[in-house]
Formats: structure tokens, C-alpha cells, sequence
């Protein structure tokens, strides 16, 4: 009789294991997940070290001819940004203004962003071709949407600066002039 017992114990022990182990393996957790992505409107010129543009004005060779104006000093300039937009906002705009000081009479800086080159991914912007600078903000690149262009040079729009003399007759001699060129990411 107590083998029997014994047995009957073993077996309401194993049954019990067996029973435990399976509800186990059955159980259902629930974990909810959440997160948020903040609106996004970044953007940089690269190189970070000294983005300074020189062009200089060389007086003409022979009597009688116009100045030469000499290259622009820098042709690696690269416009990288980041874009997350809310759901009511369709896309944006980079602009491009001159501060701080004035463009000198009689000439003209234009500025060109290239197409978009390089790493990055989503809906990245289209240039808006040469513009002329003002000092009024004006589109360089247009249609950004939630994209990332990717970091440094060789990612981005590569910027290409090129100086018009306009009005010979405002030109004036002069040793130096600086004035300041913003980018500004915005919404459309």
C-alpha cells in the first residue's frame, strides 16, 4: 500500500510540474511602447574650420582693359542639414541672405547649391539654381522634407560662389570689404 501511495505521489508531482511548466509556456505579457520625434530643422556649412570665402579685384594688365577678378578662394563648401517635420507641415526651404555689412557697389555675388550628393536618405531637397545675394532672404534649396543629407564634405548641396562686376561706374577702390552670408532653414 505504500509503494502504491508513493507511485500515486510521484505522479501527482510530475502532473503537478507538467501543469505548472505549461502555464508557464502559455502566458501572454503585454508591453506597450512609445515614443516621439521632436520637429527637426538643422543645418551646418563644412568644412567647420575657417568657412571664409576671398575674392580679390586685380587691377587690368594693359591701359584700357577691365579688371580680372581672381577665383574664389574656396570651392569646397558643402550646405549638410537635417529635416523632421510635423504632420501639418508639407516641406521647407533653406534661404540665403547677406548681414552685417554690405555686398560693394557696383558688383554682384551669386551662390549655387550643386544637386544632392553623398549619404544620406528621405526627401532631400532640389536646388533652386544660381541665385545673386541680397540682403533679402532667398531660396537655395527648396522641397526639404523629413530627410538627413549626411555629414561633412562630399555630403549635401556643394556651394559654388562666383562675383559679377555689375556697374563699373560704383566701383570704388577700396583695401577691403567683409560682410557675412546666413543660411536659414525654415518652413514653407
Amino acid at each position: 500500500m505504500k509503494t502504491q501511495i508513493k507511485y500515486i505521489l510521484i505522479l501527482l508531482v510530475i502532473f503537478l510540474c507538467g501543469f505548472n511548466a505549461s502555464a508557464q509556456w502559455n502566458a501572454e505579457k503585454e508591453l506597450e511602447v512609445t515614443f516621439s520625434i521632436p520637429p527637426i530643422a538643422l543645418l551646418d556649412i563644412e568644412p567647420g574650420i575657417n568657412n571664409a570665402i576671398y575674392f580679390s579685384i586685380s587691377p587690368a594688365i594693359e591701359s584700357g582693359a577691365s579688371p580680372q577678378i581672381q577665383d574664389v578662394s574656396s570651392e569646397t563648401l558643402w550646405l549638410n542639414y537635417s529635416s523632421a517635420l510635423s504632420a501639418i507641415h508639407g516641406s521647407r526651404k533653406i534661404v540665403a541672405q547677406i548681414t552685417g555689412s554690405d555686398l560693394p557697389d557696383g558688383l554682384k555675388l551669386n551662390v549655387e547649391a550643386s544637386s544632392y550628393r553623398g549619404s544620406g536618405k528621405g526627401n532631400l531637397g532640389h536646388s533652386a539654381g544660381k541665385i545673386t545675394l541680397s540682403s533679402q532672404p532667398q531660396a537655395i534649396i527648396t522641397d526639404v522634407g523629413n530627410c538627413y543629407t549626411g555629414d561633412g564634405e562630399g555630403n549635401g548641396h556643394s556651394l559654388t560662389f562666383s562675383i559679377e562686376v555689375d556697374d563699373y561706374s560704383k566701383i570704388t577702390a577700396d583695401d577691403e570689404s567683409a560682410f557675412t552670408i546666413v543660411y536659414t532653414i525654415s518652413d514653407n
